[in-house]
């Protein structure tokens, strides 16, 4: 006789339990979720957003200058189905609640949570602010970390630092980091947690991302304009390209990364790039000062530099067995049929979810 406990409902619920303990940027960024996105009616969510105030210095009198607690909203584009589909045997279908969690579920939830670890930290592009990993990594890297969100005024709680495996070993042998308190909440976060220094509690996670420079260099030319807020850049001698993450310096100390790959810039031609932040000042053409070198973009962030948001996907048409599910912002949807012919009960394991940048003052990339 089957498991008559397996049903998607209940694989689902545990799904979500396993998920949520084996993200490890998942968890540390800002998640949302919109419980009244429809499928079919568009692929923007809006996911509420804390509510921000100014303090003012009280001059005796504060007429007028009440702040209405206004939470709004932001929209999150939700362009990203991660699913892991499988095949149940009947014998599998068999085992008993704690094994199939073990054998089946765990597994499949853990690669959804590599999947969207992968997705948040994909993000670093959009970050112009950084700090270099010494030739010899020293705890001066990390005071610069907690330096750069400082002057960008990040606020102090809930600031966290994510370090691939080849920059954490590099800082893991330093006495600070030795000494440091280990917390974090959950198992994943357990065993990936190095401590909190600076005021920034560190993580080791898998998905840090690799970035690799275009060819541009200090050899073409940039221009920068306030009106329009354009940003161009010229090849001079040679095709030159510009990719998505570059981080460009201009000749007068202003710098950017780039928000989409150029493509092909071929000698004597230019093109106007998207970027961040806005051009503070003109630049008549001018050789470009620096481009920042490949590097492992290790993430140093608030809570509230990315948000994390997922909606309910829509139950299958067609008699499928189906349940969508969600816990603390996630929402997850286990879908089964049975093929007839191999016996074997075929499924998925599916999150709709989106990834944005809400402020990318309150980030900075550790660049190994």
């Amino acid at each position: 006789m089957g498991n008559t406990f397996l049903t998607p409902t209940n694989i689902a619920d545990m799904g979500l339990l396993a998920l949520e303990a084996n993200m490890v940027a998942g968890n540390l960024v800002y998640r949302g979720h919109d419980k009244e996105f429809k499928k079919g009616t568009g692929d923007t969510a809006k996911v509420r957003r804390p509510a921000t105030f100014t303090a003012i210095e009280f001059d005796g009198d504060l007429t007028g200058q009440f702040q209405d607690i206004t939470e709004g909203s932001v929209d999150v584009k939700l362009d990203k189905i991660f699913t892991v589909p499988f095949e149940l045997t009947q014998k599998q279908a068999s085992l008993d609640v704690k094994d199939l969690n073990e054998q089946v579920i765990e597994p499949a939830a853990r690669a959804l949570a590599d999947k969207i670890d992968s997705y948040i930290l994909g993000f670093y592009h959009t970050i112009p602010y950084y700090q270099d990993v010494s030739g010899t990594p020293a705890i001066g890297d990390i005071a610069g970390c907690r330096k750069v969100l400082t002057v960008n005024k990040a606020p102090t709680d809930t600031r966290f630092g994510i370090l691939g495996p080849d920059t954490e070993v590099k800082y893991n042998v330093l006495d600070a980091f030795v000494h440091a308190e280990k917390r974090g909440d959950t198992r994943a976060l357990k065993e990936g947690s190095m401590g909190r220094l600076y005021g920034i509690d560190w993580y080791m996670g898998q998905n840090v991302q690799s970035h690799s420079k275009g060819t541009v260099s200090t050899a073409d030319k940039i221009t920068l304009t306030q009106t329009g807020d354009v940003l161009n850049i010229e090849a001079v001698t040679d095709t030159c390209t510009v990719m998505k993450g570059d981080i460009i310096k201009a000749s007068d100390g202003q710098e950017f990364t780039i928000l989409e790959d150029s493509g092909d810039i071929t000698a004597g031609n230019s093109k106007d790039l998207s970027h961040h932040p806005a051009v503070s000042a003109d630049v008549a053409q001018e050789t470009i000062t620096a481009v920042h070198d490949n590097h492992k973009a290790n993430i140093v962030a608030h809570k509230n530099c990315f948000c994390l948001a997922t909606a309910p996907l829509a139950e299958p048409l067609g008699g499928a067995n189906a349940s969508v599910r969600t816990y603390k912002g996630l929402a997850l949807q286990v879908v089964f049929s049975f093929n007839h012919n191999a016996l074997k009960n075929v499924g998925t394991m599916s999150i709709l979810c989106g990834v944005k940048t809400l402020q990318e003052e309150l980030g900075m990339r550790l660049a190994d």
